[in-house]
């Protein structure tokens, strides 16, 4: 009597029952929440362990199945899905693109195409010849030749750190005093690295190599 009464505060007390195919009729999520299992990014049926479907494919049926055929943004066979994003095109399966790299290129609110091998994505469009510059993070070429947005022939761009400018292409040092280098000395480059028996210095001077004998002590060869 007493384990019965147990059972029935056990059921009463609302906890939560795990996630398998006598709860869910989708799929059960890694924190062990049961959905849909229709999404690209949780496919599945059954109660069982979602999947996540790679950007080339979809969940069709509760399975990762591979996109129709893309050519120039427009599905060719059945009516394309809706497309709501506002920041980058569509998948074929009408979920947003992660980026507006070659592999997925198109305007934002419409389906995105693939760029030929020869073509970069610039701006949601295909267009001809390689980048000079360097890509940004939505795979648009940019000049290259900032700051902010360093780089060339074709590879990502890059933020120049401090004291730091971008020159053809890459970050370049191009100031090193006691101002910034205070506790190191500073190298032809302008760099400034720590003191040591091979880049002997303090307070932004020039480094110097100590020689087999000596040792870099305060700054100084000894």
């Amino acid at each position: 009597m007493r384990w019965s009464f147990l059972l029935v505060l056990v059921m009463a007390s609302g906890c939560p029952r795990p996630c398998d195919r006598s709860t869910c009729d989708g799929c059960c999520a890694t924190d062990g929440e049961c959905v849909t299992g229709t999404s690209r990014t949780e496919c599945g049926l059954g109660g069982e362990q979602c999947a996540r479907c790679t950007l080339k494919e979809r969940c069709a049926a509760a399975k990762c199945e591979a996109l129709p055929v893309v050519d120039a943004g427009v599905i060719d066979a059945g009516p394309p899905p809706r497309c709501d994003c506002v920041a980058s095109c569509c998948l074929a399966d009408g979920t947003c693109a992660p980026n507006d790299g070659i592999d997925a290129c198109g305007p934002a609110g419409q389906f995105c195409g693939t760029c030929a091998p020869s073509q970069r994505c610039d701006q949601g469009a295909c267009i001809a010849g390689p980048c000079s510059g360097c890509l940004d993070p939505l795979g648009i070429c940019r000049a290259g030749t900032g700051d902010t947005s360093c780089g060339s022939d074709g590879g990502v761009c890059v933020a120049c750190g401090t004291d730091q400018a971008c020159v053809l292409g890459s970050c370049a040092f191009i100031r090193c005093d006691m101002t910034n280098c205070r506790f190191g000395c500073c190298q032809p480059d302008k760099s400034c690295v720590a003191s040591s028996t091979l880049t002997c210095g303090l307070g932004g001077d020039l480094c110097q190599v100590c020689s087999g004998t000596q040792q870099c002590l305060g700054g100084l060869c000894q």
